[in-house]
């Protein structure tokens, strides 16, 4: 799944990928971005070089129910926020957005820093 700004409010998505799954790029705009506020999502990677959320901005999660299954769940180039919602990753349940050596190129910390888990 891929756009600029990406808001998620509520529904079911279950995706695998074998590249990001998630991805805000700036096709439109400066301004990339992932939101969620509500909804069941489901991202199980492919293995490799990949990112379950990336955004070339900021990702905020302020809801829903995510459960993610992969070496790099979340990389943002931005700010990068869990205010709300029940995120699971590989298993286990997160509190936060911590910054993690995994995922793609890029990252907001360069070199190939991403946020993980």
């Amino acid at each position: 799944m891929k756009g600029n700004n990406i808001i998620i409010n509520d529904g079911q998505i279950t995706l695998y990928a074998t590249d990001n799954g998630i991805n805000a790029t700036p096709k439109v705009n400066d301004n990339a971005s992932i939101e969620v506020n509500g909804g069941t999502i489901k991202v199980t990677m492919g293995s490799g070089d990949t990112d379950a959320f990336d955004s070339n901005g900021n990702l905020f999660i302020n809801g829903g129910t995510i459960d993610v299954e992969a070496t790099s769940a979340f990389d943002a180039d931005g700010t990068a926020e869990l205010n709300g919602g029940t995120v699971t990753v590989n298993g286990g349940q997160i509190t936060e957005i911590t910054e993690s050596r995994g995922g793609g190129a890029g990252g907001g910390f360069g070199g190939g820093a991403g946020w993980c888990c």
